[in-house]
């Protein structure tokens, strides 16, 4: 059996907080939430059990997506699967702006992979970590629907996400005509596919309705996933995709 793990969340590293709160809000009609611990440089797009994470705690000149994590529920049972799937791991605690997290990160080698984590503290919090959406965002992202990998080597990849993931899904060719490997965890998709730049190419969201999205975004018309102008934020490649 396969544990279950759920996509939770991506992080958006910008030189400035209130500066990205704003353009996310204005160009992509995201609401950026500011963490009380830490409201100058920390903040989170919070959606359905997922989140965005927006910070500017580290010194950066531009605006990147640097890491992602998968999240999981029973450590023991994980242990059991990373053990029997060949990873070696390093499995710690993270000590958050406003939290703590069980932090499992996996040797792949070159290969970029996301975090293992589980929220652990305050306990009253982290038993429904991350929450429910209460409020729609402008733009009616609901969920956060994929994660996209550049790879330098996308066998390397596939076979490590299989192990981890329990196979493979699909494949096929973007829309830029890459080979690319679909990965469904728990929870939302991970795309792997090579790239010249290893790590988070791109991410998107999950809306009730295109049509409706594209009221508030400007994006651009496509069979599955509608992609908003990289030159209005930052080069940054974020997707929109119906539910």
């Amino acid at each position: 059996m396969v544990v279950p793990l759920y996509l939770d969340h991506a992080s958006l590293s910008v030189p400035d907080l209130r500066q990205a709160s704003e353009q996310l809000g204005s160009r992509l009609g995201l609401r950026s939430t500011p963490t009380s611990t830490d409201p100058g440089r920390h903040g989170r797009v919070y959606l359905d059990r997922a989140y965005l994470e927006v910070s500017a705690r580290e010194p950066t000149d531009r605006w990147t997506f640097s890491l992602f994590f998968l999240r999981f529920d029973d450590p023991a049972y994980l242990i059991d699967q990373l053990v029997s799937g060949g990873f070696s791991y390093r499995f710690g605690e993270y000590v958050g702006v406003d939290g703590r997290w069980d932090d499992v990160e996996l040797d792949t080698g070159d290969v970029p992979f996301p975090i293992l984590v589980r929220r652990t503290h305050p306990r009253m919090i982290a038993r429904n970590w991350p929450p429910a959406l209460e409020t729609p965002h402008g733009c009616g992202a609901i969920t956060l629907e994929e994660v996209h990998v550049a790879v330098p080597d996308l066998e390397a990849a596939v076979d490590a996400y299989g192990r981890l993931l329990g196979g493979q899904v699909s494949v096929g060719i973007d829309d830029i005509g890459a080979h690319h490997a679909t990965f469904a965890p728990a929870s939302g998709r991970i795309v792997v596919s090579k790239g010249p730049r290893p790590g988070i190419a791109a991410i998107v969201l999950g809306v009730p309705s295109l049509a409706e999205t594209a009221k508030v975004v400007g994006i651009r018309p496509a069979a599955r996933v509608s992609w908003s102008d990289p030159a209005a934020l930052h080069g940054l490649r974020i997707g929109f995709t119906e539910l």
